[in-house]
């Protein structure tokens, strides 16, 4: 049997490559003061709110650069103060009072004060302007002025995950003006941040051009000139960086690493990531709404084959829902590669090759999914599809490969069941406010509707009312040893249940000029230029 592979070929910029080395902005690096970051993804939306800067990760990587928030990150993902100079929390856990820096200013050059910081956090608590992130804003119930440098923050229960929502890129901080002058919308193309540079051009899809924001509370910002472009080629964002018309690249796959660290000059930036990969199965529809069927199915795959050969030791295959180093990690046995376990139990959830041509056939008709995959989204994804799609074929199971642009891959995934014309889907959750509680329960509590748009990406309808008990119970309790006890069974069961064909949790690799500091490649799969200078 051989697998179909579908080429779904949407509008795209097919001139952006082209453009990559031959805009105005091409001379990068210390002579000018600029620095160039060449994104494998390009940013089409800026704003925190709505759409939350499409397109992921590179929205948010510009949006670090834009917006301050309460508090923020650093690359071990530990909280700093940032506009908040300190916080306070209350002893019945349920509000936390921040103090505000004296003097920040918006790009706008109006106040950042607590009417504005309580006027951002109202925004993101409405659900018809964020529209994503739900699970992070939706435990808060409201901030309150206490005078103008100081604001309180009430949940409607002690809610342990507060500071990872402030920290998150939806916790940016906006100009409240420069909102209600514009529109509210007027955030996803030209916001007026708080951050330490400021939008100076935007070609939504090519380039976006950053200057600096001179009146930033921590003073005037390093660098004359932030471009992030949008180089979608893996080998032409590396010769870029070794010409110099780039200094920072990320998405570097493994098999260019050595061509980077054999250049004089550039260095490698690389740190595990909190993005555990899969493939999604829809677990509503026959037969893989049986749980037998879709273990099976994580028998039939050889995930440390491909994590070690495809990925060269960047990678491990996963034994938890949850990446190995996210809060609240608990790991669990693997699913050993057995593709004749894997037939033995097909057969006997009633999967039968009944005219024996080697298919698989369920109530009368031959088993065959269609599998999604980006090209380029993920770290060798159409690589993994093929492996993935060669062993199930093995054990009898059809796949037809459709391939989609990355720029509506994100929302094909998220279709109604009806709608969605897939039944296996490539895909990685990134808890991008460093939270497994934020992970497990944007990907596994339960859909309100499983025919529906998944309420957050739940894409394989998975619903377990035990899992959704203990994920409400573990987002009220505060202590952090007894969360992740209740996250441990939490994992165990979804392991156990399988919604995912489990993969493989890549390194995050990017690569700079060796004489640029301040670059940080953060767990959260971004690349963090804010504080670059040479």
């Amino acid at each position: 049997m051989r697998i179909s592979i579908n080429f779904i070929r949407l509008p795209l910029l097919a001139c952006a490559a082209a453009l990559a080395l031959g805009s105005p902005a091409a001379v990068a690096g210390p002579e000018d003061n600029s620095l160039v970051f060449g994104q494998r993804l390009s940013i089409t939306d800026i704003g925190p709110a709505f759409n939350a800067f499409l397109q992921y990760p590179s929205g948010y990587e510009a949006a670090f650069v834009i917006f301050d928030r309460l508090v923020t990150f650093d690359d071990q993902l530990r909280f700093n103060p940032q506009l908040a100079e300190s916080w306070t929390i209350a002893e019945d856990q349920k509000s936390v009072t921040f103090k505000l820096r004296a003097g920040a200013t918006f790009h706008d050059g109006t106040p950042i004060n607590a009417e504005a910081v309580k006027f951002n956090i109202e925004r993101m608590m409405d659900p018809e302007i964020n529209t994503t992130n739900r699970p992070l804003w939706d435990p808060i119930a409201g901030a309150d002025v206490v005078d103008d440098l100081t604001v309180t923050l009430r949940t409607h229960e002690p809610y342990a995950l507060l500071l990872n929502t402030l920290a998150h890129g939806s916790g940016a901080i906006l100009s409240p003006t420069a909102i209600m002058e514009n529109g509210q919308e007027s955030e996803t193309q030209n916001p007026v941040g708080s951050g330490p540079y400021k939008v100076a051009s935007f070609d939504p899809g090519l380039e976006l051009v950053l200057e600096p924001h001179e009146g930033h509370w921590a003073g005037k910002p390093a660098l004359d000139r932030i471009v992030f472009r949008y180089i979608p080629e893996a080998s032409t964002r590396v010769s870029a960086l070794q010409s110099g018309d780039v200094d920072v690249i990320d998405g570097v796959p493994t098999h260019l690493i050595s061509q980077i660290e054999a250049t004089d000059g550039l260095q490698i930036l690389a740190a595990p990531s909190l993005r555990p990969m899969g493939i999604a199965m829809q677990t509503t529809i026959p037969p893989l709404d049986n749980v037998e069927v879709r273990r099976a199915l994580n028998h039939a795959v050889p995930v440390d084959a491909i994590a070690e050969k495809l990925f060269l030791g960047q990678a491990k295959a996963s034994d938890s829902p949850l990446a190995f180093n996210t809060v609240g990690y608990h790991g669990n046995s693997p699913y050993a590669h057995d593709p004749d376990k894997a037939r033995e139990m097909l057969a006997a959830a009633g999967l039968s090759d009944g005219d024996g041509n080697g298919m698989l056939e369920f109530d009368g008709q031959d088993v065959s999914f269609t599998l999604l995959v980006p090209e380029g989204v993920f770290a060798n994804d159409v690589l993994i599809a093929e492996t993935v799609a060669a062993a199930l074929q093995d054990v009898g199971i059809g796949i037809e490969i459709r391939k989609i642009e990355r720029s509506s891959f994100w929302d094909t995934l998220r279709l109604p069941v009806a709608d969605a014309g897939w039944q296996l889907g490539m895909f990685g959750f990134n808890p991008s406010n460093a939270s497994g509680l934020y992970h497990l329960d944007s990907m596994y509590s339960s859909n309100p509707d499983n025919s529906d748009r998944p309420a957050v990406w739940n894409i394989t309808r998975y619903s377990n009312a035990r899992v959704d008990e203990l994920i409400d119970q573990a987002t009220v309790t505060v202590d952090g040893e007894a969360r992740a006890a209740i996250l441990a069974e939490v994992q165990e069961h979804i392991w156990s249940e399988a919604p995912y064909v489990w993969l493989q949790v890549n390194n995050i690799i990017s690569a700079s000029r060796a004489d640029l500091g301040g670059v940080e490649v953060w767990p959260v799969i971004f690349t963090i230029v804010r504080g670059g200078a040479y």
